[in-house]
C-alpha cells in the first residue's frame, strides 16, 4: 500500500513538472495560427462556433482574463493536459502500473506534447481530459450502478461533448461494447442530464442551420486518393511515437481484454483508429484526430506488457532515445535555430513582426484578407485591430461567415489583401512574403446573404443557355442593401467545379435587379447562365462577387450534368 502511495505521489510530481514546462513553453512560444482563431472565438462568446463546440473558447476566455498574452490563451489547456496525465495513471490496472515505463513513454509520444497533454490551446486537450475522466468514472459505474456515479457521468459526458464532436464516437463505441447499459435506469438518467446540459449548443446549431454538422459531414469530403490512406497510417505511427508507438499499438491491439471495462477501452481504441482509417478514403485525416484514443492505447498497451517481458525493456530504451529529439523540437518552437524550410519556420516564428508590418500600412483601418481564416486571427491577436477574411469559391466557409464583422465593415475604409498580384494593387513586403493589396475607401461584400439554387439537379446540353431560379434570403437580424454606397458593387456570378479542377467564374447576364432585403425576407431571381462547353458532371455555384472580388460562398452548390449536343438531336440545328 505504501509503495502504491509513493508511486502515486511521484506521478503527481511528474504531472506538476509537466505543467511547469508547458507553462514556460506557453509563455515564450508565439501564437499558433489555429490558436489565434480559437482566441478570436473567445472574443465573441457563444454556445457554438462553425468548426467546434465552445469549450475551448470558454477556457481561453478565462485564462486570457488573467494573463492577456499567449500564457493566458494556453493556461487552462495546460492545466487540463497535466491533469490528463495524472488521471491516465489511475486508468491503468493497479497490477499493471510500471512507473518507470510510464514516465518514459509519455514524453516519447509526439501527440502528448501538443494535442493530448500539451501546451497548445487546441480542442483535443479538453476532449482528452474529459474523456479520461469519463473512462475513470465509467470504470466504477460498470462495476457498481450508483446514483452518484450516474450524475457525474451525465455532467462529464456533456463537458466532453462541449469539447469536440469526436466525443460522439466515444459514446457510440462505449454503448456497442456494453449494450446492456441501455437496460439500466441510471443510463437514461445520464443521457437526460447530458442532453439538458447540451441544449444551449443544440439551439445554437438550430439557429445557424446546423452549420458545423454540414461542414464536418458533407463539405470536407474530397475525391478518393490512395495516398491519403498511406498518409494516415504513416502519421499515426509518427504521432504515437515515433518509436514507442509501434510497440504500444501492437500491445494494445493484441491485448485479450478482461471484463467489460477493458472491452469498452478496446472498442474505443479499435473504433477510433478504424473510423479514421475509413475516413481517409473520403478525405485527408489530420494526425491529431485520433487523440481521444490515446488513453485506451496507453492503458491497454501497458496492461499487456506482462505477456511480453522483452518489450518492457525496449519501451524504456526507445523512450529514452526519442525524448532528446522531441525536446529539440520543443525548443525550436521558442527559438528559431534549426535550418528548416521557410514554410515550416513561418508556422511558429515571425507572426508578430508580420502583423506589425501590415499594421504600419493599414493603420487603424481594418484589414480584409482572402480565404485563410488564420491570417486575420493572427493579425487581430497581435495588433488588437479588427480583421476579416472574405471567403470565396476557391476556399470554404468558416466562423467569419457567421460573425457580424462583414456587416460592420460596410462602407468603411479597409486595406483589402488578395492572392497574387495585379497592376492595380500595391505591394507590401513582409517577413512572410509579399502581400498585394488595395486601398478601399468604401468596402462591402455580401457573403452573409444566403443564395439557393432551387433546382438542385440540372441537365443541359453543352454550351447552351439555361434558365434558373435562385432564392436569395437574409438570415441576419439587419436589412442588407445590395445598392449600398460602396466601391465594390455586388455582381451576381456563377462558377463551375469539377472535382479539384475549377472553371473560371462568369457574370450572370443580364443582371437581376438588386435591392434591399429585410431580415428573414426571401427574393426569387430568374437568371440565365450558360452550360459548360465540355460534357461532364459539375458543381454549380451562384453567388455574389464584384469587379475585383471572386464569387463568394452564399450557399450550397447544385449538380449540373452537361452532355453532348448529339444526345439531344440538336446537332444538325447547331451547324
Amino acid at each position: 500500500m505504501k509503495e502504491h502511495l509513493r508511486e502515486n505521489k511521484f506521478i503527481l510530481l511528474f504531472s506538476l513538472a509537466w505543467l511547469v514546462i508547458n507553462l514556460v513553453q506557453a509563455l515564450f512560444t508565439e501564437i499558433i495560427e489555429d490558436e489565434a482563431y480559437y482566441w478570436l472565438y473567445s472574443e465573441f462568446p457563444a454556445w457554438g462556433y462553425f468548426d467546434h463546440p465552445p469549450m475551448l473558447a470558454f477556457l481561453i476566455k478565462m485564462g486570457y482574463s488573467i494573463f492577456p498574452n499567449t500564457l493566458g490563451v494556453r493556461l487552462f489547456p495546460s492545466l487540463l493536459g497535466a491533469g490528463s496525465i495524472y488521471i491516465l495513471w489511475f486508468l491503468i490496472p493497479e497490477q499493471s502500473r510500471d512507473r518507470k515505463v510510464f514516465l518514459w513513454i509519455i514524453p516519447a509520444m509526439i501527440l502528448m506534447h501538443i494535442n493530448v497533454a500539451g501546451f497548445a490551446a487546441l480542442p483535443d486537450i479538453p476532449l482528452v481530459f474529459f474523456a479520461s475522466l469519463y473512462f475513470l468514472i465509467l470504470k466504477k459505474y460498470l462495476e457498481e450502478d450508483r446514483l452518484q456515479q450516474a450524475l457525474l457521468l451525465g455532467i462529464v459526458v456533456a463537458l466532453m461533448m462541449y469539447s469536440k464532436y469526436h466525443a460522439l464516437l466515444i459514446l457510440f463505441f462505449t454503448i456497442i461494447s456494453f449494450w446492456k447499459l441501455l437496460l439500466r435506469r441510471s443510463f437514461w438518467l445520464i443521457a437526460g442530464i447530458a442532453f439538458i446540459l447540451y441544449l444551449p449548443h443544440i439551439f445554437w446549431q438550430f439557429k445557424h442551420d446546423f452549420a458545423s454538422f454540414e461542414y464536418h459531414l458533407i463539405s470536407r469530403n474530397d475525391p478518393f486518393q490512395p495516398r491519403q490512406i498511406l498518409e494516415y497510417i504513416g502519421n499515426q505511427l509518427l504521432v504515437t511515437g515515433p518509436f514507442v508507438g509501434i510497440i504500444l499499438l501492437y500491445l494494445a491491439f493484441t491485448r485479450k481484454v478482461s471484463g467489460s471495462y477493458e472491452r469498452m477501452l478496446k472498442f474505443n481504441l479499435v473504433g477510433f483508429f478504424g473510423f479514421f482509417f475509413l475516413s481517409s478514403v473520403r478525405g485527408h485525416v489530420e494526425p491529431h484526430w485520433t487523440a481521444a484514443a490515446f488513453p485506451p492505447l496507453v492503458v491497454l498497451g501497458l496492461a499487456n506488457l506482462d505477456g511480453f517481458p522483452g518489450l518492457r525493456k525496449w519501451l524504456r530504451i526507445l523512450g529514452i532515445a526519442t525524448i532528446p529529439g522531441i525536446l529539440i523540437m520543443r525548443a525550436f518552437l521558442i527559438w528559431d535555430y534549426l535550418p528548416l524550410p521557410n514554410h515550416v519556420t513561418h508556422l511558429f516564428h515571425g507572426k508578430k513582426i508580420w502583423a506589425e508590418e501590415i499594421q504600419e500600412v493599414a493603420g487603424v483601418r481594418p484589414v480584409v484578407f482572402m480565404n485563410k481564416y488564420q491570417n486575420p486571427s493572427v493579425y487581430w491577436f497581435y495588433t488588437g485591430e479588427t480583421a476579416f477574411t472574405r471567403n470565396n469559391m476557391l476556399y470554404r466557409r468558416n466562423q467569419f461567415d457567421l460573425w457580424s464583422i462583414e456587416a460592420d465593415l460596410e462602407s468603411k475604409p479597409v486595406m483589402l489583401t488578395r492572392w497574387g498580384t495585379r497592376d492595380s494593387t500595391s505591394l507590401l513586403q513582409t517577413i512572410h512574403g509579399d502581400i498585394a493589396y488595395y486601398d478601399i475607401d468604401r468596402y462591402c461584400s455580401f457573403n452573409r446573404l444566403r443564395l439557393d439554387i432551387i433546382d438542385k439537379d440540372i441537365e443541359s446540353p453543352v454550351g447552351l443557355d439555361i434558365s434558373l431560379q435562385v432564392r436569395v434570403s437574409n438570415p441576419t437580424e439587419n436589412t442588407v442593401d445590395l445598392n449600398c454606397d460602396c466601391d465594390l458593387p455586388p455582381i451576381l456570378m456563377y462558377s463551375y467545379f469539377q472535382q479539384k479542377r475549377k472553371t473560371l467564374s462568369t457574370t450572370v447576364n443580364p443582371q437581376p435587379l438588386l435591392g434591399s432585403i429585410s431580415p428573414g425576407e426571401e427574393i426569387i431571381y430568374d437568371i440565365t447562365i450558360q452550360s459548360p462547353p465540355e460534357p461532364g458532371e459539375y458543381s454549380l455555384l451562384v453567388s455574389f462577387g464584384s469587379a475585383i472580388l471572386l464569387p463568394g460562398i452564399n450557399g450550397p452548390p447544385a449538380v449540373l450534368t452537361a452532355f453532348p449536343l448529339q444526345e439531344t438531336g440538336l446537332a444538325l440545328q447547331s451547324r
